[in-house]
């Protein structure tokens, strides 16, 4: 590793600047770039998001000259090598005169990883790759991209929130509140990162849910898949959900089986904007579990986070199609006999688990 003062400073900083791109970038990843003369960051840069400018081109357009003799370029991800929405980044590399790169992390796609820095190494460029924690790290922050690129396929995340006897409601039907402000403000950062949030119809009518990420000022709201298979939301007796009647009902989408035998919840769909999406059914006609993954393809989205309650959680959990969960534990104790109860998840093992403490509460997440 080349020497340079305050190295930690750098990666922090270089790990500041790929988050940046946070919920943005999809379906690509999330890249910091930042560019060093003398010790000193001179210009910075990150993805912010698909078919804009890379981090290295952006960090090399922020410098608004060719970067001096001995300057180094710091990059969290190892740079295309291929041409896609941008044309590669080791050609911006090499165009700039700059002799040193380090990187954090490696291409996931195994036809590439290793391929961007060859081509830089052959141009008599010096590359390093950043210690194995800090590439731990930065590989990290693009679970879900490399979880497509390596599977072909979108990955699917099950959030639970329980009690301390793993419990998600005093009562079947009714709204409680198990984690407390930190935990819920964690909550929102994640549905900011996926472009899909997903609930089932009991979630719907128990908890009128917005499915919004609301962080400061700023309101964004996800792809909202709902899975209604007899479109039970949409009955006359019940009132216009949130999900139906806000400002983003076109983000909003309902998973059916049934919406073409129930005219007249069709109709209201029709008249509240609401759209239907027709899946196969199971043999009690319900959605079929791996229904879920072929709308995510269909409609090009690489990930969701699902919040349903515990009868979809368990579906999903029985049928192995969840890829990643997260799971809020609250030192709460529902004790009453109408206490609902959420899937037994310690029979889950999480691969890579991450743990952290939100206040009292503990989230712990990691892959199936």
């Amino acid at each position: 590793m080349p020497d340079f003062p305050q190295i930690d400073v750098l990666y922090a900083r270089l790990f500041e600047l790929a988050l940046k791109g946070w919920g943005n970038t999809h379906p690509n990843p999330m890249v910091g770039a930042l560019i060093v003369e003398g010790g000193e960051v001179i210009a910075e840069g990150y993805h912010e998001r698909a078919g804009s400018p890379h981090a290295e081109v952006v960090a090399f357009s922020n410098l608004e000259r060719k970067p001096e003799e001995g300057a180094s370029i710091f990059i969290s991800l190892e740079p295309c090598s291929t041409h896609g929405q941008t044309p590669p980044c080791t050609n911006a590399i090499i165009q700039s005169g700059i002799k040193r790169v380090i990187v954090c992390c490696l291409d996931p796609n195994p036809e590439h990883s290793g391929h961007g820095l060859e081509i830089l190494k052959n141009h008599g460029i010096e590359v390093t790759l950043a210690p194995e924690s800090i590439q731990t790290r930065f590989t990290r922050l693009n679970f879900i991209f490399n979880h497509q690129i390596k599977s072909g396929n979108p990955l699917i995340a099950l959030k639970i929130a329980e009690t301390s006897n793993g419990m998600v409601a005093e009562r079947a039907g009714y709204p409680s509140r198990i984690t407390e402000v930190e935990a819920r403000v964690d909550m929102m950062n994640w549905r900011r990162l996926f472009p899909a949030i997903c609930v089932g119809s009991g979630t719907v009518l128990a908890d009128n849910p917005s499915l919004t990420a609301r962080i400061g000022r700023e309101i964004w709201c996800p792809v909202r898949l709902v899975i209604d298979s007899k479109l039970s939301t949409l009955s006359r007796d019940v009132t216009p959900r949130k999900l139906y009647s806000d400002q983003f009902t076109d983000h909003t989408l309902i998973l059916t089986t049934t919406s073409l035998k129930n005219s007249q919840r069709v109709q209201r769909a029709e008249e509240l904007g609401v759209q239907l999406v027709e899946v196969a059914a199971d043999k009690n006609g319900r959605m079929l579990p791996t229904s879920l993954r072929a709308v995510l393809n269909k409609l090009k989205l690489n990930s969701v986070f699902c919040e349903g309650g515990p009868s979809l959680a368990q579906s999903l959990l029985e049928a192995n199609e969840i890829n990643y969960l997260f799971r809020y534990r609250s030192p709460k104790f529902f004790d009453s006999p109408d206490a609902l109860a959420a899937p037994e998840l310690d029979h889950y093992k999480l691969s890579d688990p991450v743990q952290a403490m939100l206040g009292k509460d503990r989230l712990t997440h990691g892959f199936l």
